[in-house]
C-alpha cells in the first residue's frame, strides 16, 4: 500500500525539482509507516494479565468461601489454572498483534520516542549530513504515530530558528490524522523552499545532490524492535 498515488508521487518529485532550483538547499522527503515494529510492549501485556488469573482465582475463592478453604472441586480448579494462564497468554498475545489494538496498547511516549529516533536515523541513512553547504532539510512523515519532524542540518539550523518550522509541522500533522498526506507534503516543500530561499539562495542553480523522489519505508525495514 501506498499513502500518495504515482501521479502525487510525480507532483512532490516535480516540486522538490522546483524548490531546490533557486537554493543551496536540499530537500529529502521520507515517509514510514510506522517506526518500529512494537511487538516487545504488547507481548507484556498478554504476559501481565495473565499472571494476573491466580490472584484473581484466589480472590473468588476467598469470596466464594468466607476464607482461604480449598475442597473438592476447589482444590483441582486451582490445578488448572496454569493451563488456563496459558491459553489466555497465547490468545491475547495474537489478538494483541492485530495493528490497530497493538499500536492502541503502546504508550504515547514510547511512540514518539520511536519516531525520534526513526527520523534520526533516515537523516544519516539518506546522507543529508554529507551535502555540500551543510544544508540538507529532511521531511520525515510516520504515519501510525501521526508523527511528522523537519531536521535540518548546521548551517540550516544555524541561520534559521527552530520555531520557523513547527507551524508547518503542526499542520502537517492535521493533514496527516484527515489522511490528506499529499497536501500535507506540498505546503511543507513550500514553506522550505521559502526558507531555503531566503537565507540560501542560489540565483544560477547548483548541482543536485540527493534523491527528489519521496523514499517509502515499511516498519519491517525499521525493525521490529
Amino acid at each position: 500500500m501506498s499513502f500518495l498515488t504515482t501521479a502525487e508521487k510525480t507532483t512532490l518529485r516535480e516540486q522538490i525539482q522546483q524548490a531546490e532550483s533557486g537554493t543551496t538547499g536540499e530537500i529529502v522527503t521520507v515517509i514510514a509507516d510506522q517506526s518500529d515494529g512494537y511487538r516487545f510492549i504488547p507481548l507484556l501485556w498478554a504476559a501481565l494479565i495473565s499472571l494476573s488469573i491466580p490472584g484473581l482465582f484466589f480472590l473468588y475463592q476467598y469470596l466464594a468461601t468466607a476464607g482461604w478453604h480449598y475442597p473438592g472441586d476447589s482444590s483441582r480448579g486451582l490445578a488448572r489454572v496454569y493451563h488456563v494462564q496459558v491459553l489466555v497468554f497465547l490468545g491475547l498475545a495474537s489478538v494483541f498483534q492485530w495493528a490497530p489494538i497493538r499500536l492502541w496498547l503502546i504508550p504515547k511516549a514510547i511512540k514518539l520516542q520511536r519516531a525520534q529516533r526513526h527520523a534520526r536515523e533516515q537523516f544519516f541513512v539518506q546522507n543529508l549530513h554529507l551535502t555540500q553547504n551543510n544544508t540538507g532539510v529532511l521531511i520525515f512523515v510516520s504515519v501510525a504515530e501521526h508523527y511528522v519532524e523537519i531536521i535540518v542540518d548546521d548551517a540550516v539550523a544555524t541561520a534559521v530558528d527552530n520555531a520557523v518550522w513547527q507551524s508547518t509541522i503542526d499542520d502537517f500533522i492535521q493533514h496527516v490524522r484527515q489522511g490528506n498526506i499529499a497536501t500535507g507534503f506540498e505546503e511543507a516543500i513550500d514553506h522550505c523552499k521559502n526558507v531555503l530561499c531566503e537565507h540560501f539562495p542560489a540565483p544560477h542553480g547548483r548541482p543536485d545532490e540527493l534523491p527528489n523522489h519521496l523514499i517509502e519505508i515499511r516498519h519491517s525495514d525499521a525493525g521490529n524492535r
